[in-house]
């Protein structure tokens, strides 16, 4: 196996400020007896960083190391640097509120392994929501299922994947990577953005232009939605959707963004910039925004068959979900 061999696979788990998360993370971990690696790249504070520091002790069964950092560290930085003090070939982020399926990580490795043009690979994704009821006596909580679309980028040339994820966005981040590939990539994005979500953009076009992307049609992760998430905390900053558009520095960020993609495909991936490249690039993040805000041009046969799949009874992924939500269940203080 790859995924239990730290000379080839390491999980890294971004840690902050997120106890009770964390804790339901490594619990399913360790109850499902993840063999691998597992970095906890943290910045915490307080008690939060007093329970970090106390994991591997509390968790013997797991393979656990603990990277420290200042609590100003930026987000990429925090990763790089974690990433660089490792050796392996290969690393995967998991956020601390989220679940990884072991088997299905390892069949996405071996992907990797058997292609390299593949720049990082990853599965189907399960996204749900716990809704408690109105009156907690009444009833249980009910499970929720949100599509979260995965798409793979196969075309044999670096500008047109690039166009084709940036008009179809399916974040890279949470994917499985080639750990030099991956360094590299967070330090250039970091060098031309700060911007929470175009580092994001920027970061996966980076990961799409450096080789194909594959998707295989396997669950590897499940992603909680909840109030607490990073996301849900930023949606009253104007750095974040959906107050980003209306902040003065936006038409900032969109130009900072464009001349980086314009830049990094010409300098680095062989496109020639004719004074169309631009133009390109706009049409592309459109088709985003019209993703984002009217949910226009979604459809993918294969990740609407999978979520099918996710919402049927009986199914094998519809099993592994139930696992999943029953497992959150035992933790209300993370919904």
């Amino acid at each position: 196996m790859l995924i239990d061999d730290a000379h080839q696979f390491s999980l890294i788990v971004p840690t902050y400020e997120g106890t009770p998360f964390l804790r339901r993370c490594l619990d399913f971990l360790q109850a499902s007896g993840f063999p691998g690696h597992i970095v906890l790249s943290d910045n915490s504070t307080g008690e939060h960083l007093d329970f970090v520091k106390s994991c591997p002790a509390r968790y013997p069964a797991l393979w656990l190391d603990v990277h420290l950092f200042d609590p100003n560290v930026r987000f990429l930085e925090k990763l790089a640097q974690t990433m660089e003090r490792l050796d392996g070939r290969y690393v995967m982020l998991c956020g601390q509120d989220d679940f990884i399926l072991a088997d299905n990580v390892e069949k996405i490795l071996l992907a990797l392994e058997a292609d390299a043009g593949l720049s990082c690979a990853r599965g189907r994704v399960a996204r749900f929501f716990i809704r408690r009821p109105a009156n907690e006596e009444a009833g249980q909580p009910s499970i929720e299922v949100n599509p979260h679309p995965m798409l793979g980028y196969s075309d044999p040339h670096a500008e047109s994947r690039v166009l084709m994820h940036l008009g179809m966005y399916a974040s890279t981040l949470y994917s499985v990577h080639r750990r030099a590939p991956l360094i590299e990539n967070f330090r250039l994005t970091e060098a031309f953005t700060k911007n929470v979500i175009f580092f994001q953009y920027l970061s996966s076009s980076i990961t799409v232009a450096q080789g194909r992307v594959a998707c295989l049609d396997e669950l590897y992760l499940a992603r909680q939605i909840h109030f607490d998430s990073w996301a849900a905390r930023l949606k009253d900053n104007y750095e974040h959707w959906p107050l980003l558009i209306t902040a003065p520095n936006y038409s900032g960020y969109y130009a900072q963004f464009r001349s980086a993609l314009i830049d990094i495909l010409t300098n680095r991936f062989g496109s020639v910039d004719d004074g169309s490249l631009g133009a390109k690039i706009d049409r592309a993040y459109v088709q985003l925004a019209k993703r984002s805000f009217c949910q226009m041009g979604l459809d993918d046969d294969a990740d609407s068959a999978f979520f099918g799949r996710l919402q049927s009874p009986g199914s094998p992924e519809h099993k592994l979900l139930n696992r999943i939500a029953t497992f959150t269940l035992r933790y209300p203080d993370t919904f």
